[in-house]
C-alpha cells in the first residue's frame, strides 16, 4: 500500500513539475497569409500577435520573451487582451509594455481580465504615455510606401458585462457587441486588407459580418488541456470541449487566428498546450 501511495504521489508530483514548466516555454507559430489587397510594401513583413500574458515572466524582466520578440524582428506587434491579471499588480505588465514600445509600433485591445481590474487606468495610461494605439471600437491604418492596411478593434464585451450583473450573459453582451460591430464596420476604408483585434474567439460568427479579412483572439487558453486531435478540455465562454481555442479557422471567405496565449488563469493546468507566440506573414498576391 505503501508502495502504490509513493508511486502515485510521485506521479502527481512529476505532473506538476512538468504543468510548471511548461507554462515557462515559448512556442513560435506562423501563419502565412495570401491576398491580393496586401500591397507590394507589406510583403514578407512580419507582425506579431501576443496575447494573454496575464502579468506573466518569461525569464527576469521577461528577458526571454524580449530574446524571441527581437529574433522574430516584426513589423508591428498586436496585443490582444488579458495583459494584465485581475487585481494582482499590474507593475509586470506596465514595464514590459514600456520596453516594447521603445522597439515597435504596438496595437492593443482589451480583454475581460482589463474590464475587472482596478489597475487597468494605470494601465492605459501607460500605454498612451509610451505611444501604444488602443483600440476601443475603432479603426487605424498604417501605410508604408502608400500601400495601406486596416487595424480594427473591439472593446472586451465584459466591459459593460460587469456594470449589469443582474442580466444573463447574452443579454448583457451581445447587444453590446452588435453595436460595436456596426460602428466598425462604418469605418473600415474600402477595398483594404483590414484586421480585427478582438479578445474573444467565441463570438467568431459575429466577426464574420464585418469586412475583414483577418480576426485576431485569444482569450481560450488552447483549451487548458491539449489532448491530440482536440480542441482542448475547456475555454472561459466555450465551456467543456470548445472547438475555437487555437490555430486557424476560416468561414465566410474571412480567417480567424486564435492564440493560445502565454499566461494562464484558471485552476486547471496547461497540459501539452505551451504558450505561444502568432507570427503573421503578410504576403502579397
Amino acid at each position: 500500500m505503501k508502495k502504490i501511495t509513493s508511486t502515485a504521489l510521485g506521479i502527481a508530483a512529476g505532473l506538476a513539475g512538468y504543468a510548471y514548466w511548461s507554462t515557462k516555454q515559448l512556442e513560435v507559430f506562423n501563419y502565412y497569409i495570401h491576398s491580393e489587397k496586401i500591397g507590394k510594401a507589406w510583403h514578407h513583413q512580419k507582425i506579431l500577435q501576443l496575447s494573454d500574458l496575464h502579468s506573466a515572466s518569461f525569464g527576469r524582466y521577461n528577458s526571454k520573451l524580449f530574446k524571441k520578440i527581437h529574433e522574430i524582428e516584426p513589423a508591428m506587434i498586436f496585443l490582444t487582451g488579458d495583459i494584465l491579471d485581475g487585481d494582482e499588480s499590474p507593475h509586470v505588465a506596465i514595464a514590459f509594455i514600456r520596453k516594447l514600445a521603445r522597439h515597435y509600433p504596438l496595437f492593443f485591445v482589451n480583454g475581460n481580465h482589463e474590464a475587472k481590474s482596478a489597475f487597468y487606468p494605470e494601465l492605459l495610461a501607460a500605454m498612451k504615455t509610451a505611444g501604444v494605439e488602443v483600440l476601443a471600437n475603432d479603426v487605424q491604418t498604417v501605410t508604408i510606401d502608400g500601400d495601406q492596411l486596416a487595424i480594427a478593434g473591439i472593446e472586451d464585451p465584459s466591459f459593460y458585462s460587469f456594470r449589469h450583473p443582474d442580466l444573463s450573459k447574452e443579454e448583457r453582451e451581445l447587444p453590446v457587441l452588435e453595436k460595436e460591430l456596426e460602428r466598425i464596420s462604418s469605418l473600415i476604408p474600402p477595398d483594404t486588407f483590414t484586421f480585427l483585434l478582438a479578445h474573444r474567439p467565441e463570438y467568431w460568427n459575429y466577426y464574420q459580418k464585418l469586412p475583414i479579412d483577418l480576426a485576431l483572439s485569444g482569450h481560450a487558453h488552447g483549451g487548458q488541456v491539449r489532448f491530440p486531435g482536440t480542441e482542448g478540455l475547456f475555454a472561459p465562454g466555450q465551456g467543456l470541449f470548445p472547438t475555437l481555442t487555437a490555430g486557424r479557422h476560416q468561414a465566410a471567405g474571412k480567417t480567424l487566428i486564435v492564440s493560445r496565449g502565454l499566461g494562464n488563469k484558471t485552476w486547471i493546468p496547461r497540459v501539452w498546450n505551451d504558450p505561444e507566440m502568432v507570427v503573421i506573414h503578410l504576403l502579397s498576391e
